[in-house]
């Protein structure tokens, strides 16, 4: 695998995903209507989901809300990723469901400056570009931008993110979202052709800003339609 040279910032946020990329390529999707992926966090994290630690660990639990599991994420003044890998081919037509809240985001936060780059939730798809970092389709409850606006990690354009909730408006609320991540790459990365994808992951994070929040993610699934 050849690697692009990156700053020591930018590879901190992008090199912790080439472990997820040494996976055979010869697994299909399978046809239309079908569960590629699904968590309802029943079980036990370990053996299926690693904790990628950027500083202090950020603390990742299964909990009961209501009458259902969830992960249960807590940041304080941490940050660190929660991955799992998968391994297929991408189908015509690629859509992501989850459930999430959160309590807050981040005081003094923003989602464009690396020094106040922090989030009470975002979810990650990551596809296996081959060449230099994988690139990331990013999901955030953005901190400042407006609902819709897509926008570039701070450290590295081959992460992309879209904003689909924003604010502290539905803090405390649990909000179903539903993505088409076929439409989603090709905008964010110019219609080049959907490379396999590789891990899916989590990160609740308030290290840079120096606080606590609490993001909840539920019902993680992805369909081949």
């Amino acid at each position: 695998m050849i690697l692009f040279p990156l700053t020591p910032k930018a590879s901190k946020h992008l090199l912790w995903l080439l472990p997820f990329l040494a996976i055979s390529p010869e697994v299909r999707a399978g046809g239309t209507n079908t569960l590629l992926f699904a968590e309802r966090f029943e079980h036990n994290l370990q053996g299926h989901w690693e904790q990628l630690r950027f500083g202090r660990p950020t603390c990742y639990s299964i909990v009961c809300e209501g009458s259902s599991n969830c992960l249960k994420a807590v940041a304080d003044k941490t940050c660190s990723a929660l991955m799992t890998k998968v391994e297929f081919k991408p189908p015509t037509r690629l859509i992501a469901r989850w459930r999430w809240k959160i309590d807050r985001i981040p005081s003094n936060s923003t989602d464009r400056v690396a020094c106040s780059f922090d989030h009470a939730t975002r979810i990650l798809i990551a596809f296996d570009t081959f060449i230099g970092p994988p690139r990331t389709v990013n999901y955030i409850w953005a901190n400042q931008e407006k609902i819709g606006a897509t926008l570039p990690h701070p450290l590295s354009g081959r992460a992309q993110m879209i904003a689909l909730q924003s604010g502290n408006k539905k803090a405390g609320e649990w909000i179903d979202e539903e993505r088409d991540v076929t439409s989603d790459w090709h905008q964010l990365f110019g219609g080049k052709p959907m490379p396999n994808i590789v891990a899916i992951g989590v990160i609740t994070d308030s290290e840079n800003t120096g606080t606590q929040v609490t993001g909840w993610y539920q019902n993680i699934e992805l369909w081949a339609e």
